[in-house]
């Protein structure tokens, strides 16, 4: 038996489909470029960073980085 032929409610989903991919991939593309004018790459070595803690003592990249590394997050707010 072969294959129905695709309605055109079918066709037009497709279509509809692809379009919302092809624009959430340019967003996604045109916000990477916006965020390479705003900070350092993945994976570039760290500036140096001193602030004293909680209970006041200071504290650097050097001082915080453990036997495994250091994960050290910046996270932006929604109207950043």
């Amino acid at each position: 038996m072969g294959a129905k032929p695709e309605s055109f409610a079918g066709r037009w989903l497709r279509f509809l489909i692809a379009g919302a991919l092809a624009a959430i991939a340019q967003v996604s593309l045109a916000d990477e470029e916006y965020a390479a004018q705003w900070g350092p790459a993945v994976g570039t070595t760290a500036p140096m960073l001193e602030a004293v803690d909680q209970h006041g003592k200071q504290q650097s990249i050097e001082t915080l980085t453990g036997r495994n590394g250091l994960l050290f997050v910046f996270n932006r707010s929604v109207d950043w």
